[in-house]
């Protein structure tokens, strides 16, 4: 059966709310697939310290390979040709792009340096620690001038979350929050 382009694109609005858990199932530990950035922060940061994001960020030793995955699943999962890979603007990163309005839904990238994370169930994430250098050195370099903002705010983020657990009497008493 083949849909015409407004059976399309309305399938792809009613299905569009589970498109992050999708492509979350396919980002997994055992290949080596490492969740970083907003969603890392996400997963260890109390709720009044998280921010939106539509995009899922993973370091993978296969990034061409990982990317290839979560598009066929997610084509799967639509029933059509509702997504692509493309090449992203850095070397060695992969885009997962939806056909429909081009929105991006996951970058794959090969980590260029050790990354230390921890794991929260069966995923793994970057550690706090980590994603707070990383913001601090991209603020030390004028190339990146244009996430300056993002990263003022990453790091920002960060230290309030960290200064309210110690302030937080509860958190002191030997109970490890889940976001440490």
């Amino acid at each position: 059966m083949v849909l015409s382009d407004a059976e399309k694109l309305k399938r792809y609005v009613l299905l569009k709310r589970i498109i992050p858990k999708i492509v979350r199932r396919t980002i997994k530990a055992e290949q080596k697939e490492i969740i970083q950035g907003e969603r890392s922060l996400e997963a260890q940061l109390p709720d009044q310290f998280k921010r939106e994001t539509v995009d899922y960020d993973a370091y993978s030793p296969n990034p061409k390979q990982s990317a290839n995955e979560t598009e066929t699943e997610l084509d799967w999962e639509f029933g059509g040709d509702y997504f692509k890979v493309k090449a992203g603007q850095h070397k060695g990163t992969y885009k997962v792009v939806s056909n429909i309005d081009e929105e991006s839904y996951a970058d794959y990238t090969k980590p260029s340096e050790p990354t230390p994370n921890i794991q929260v169930g069966d995923t793994k994430y970057t550690t706090l620690r980590f994603e707070l250098m990383k913001a601090i050195r991209t603020l030390k370099q004028k190339k990146y001038a244009y996430r300056h903002e993002k990263e003022k705010n990453k790091i920002r983020r960060i230290t309030n979350a960290l200064r309210h657990q110690i302030k937080n009497p509860k958190n002191l008493k030997g109970i490890r929050m889940r976001w440490l």
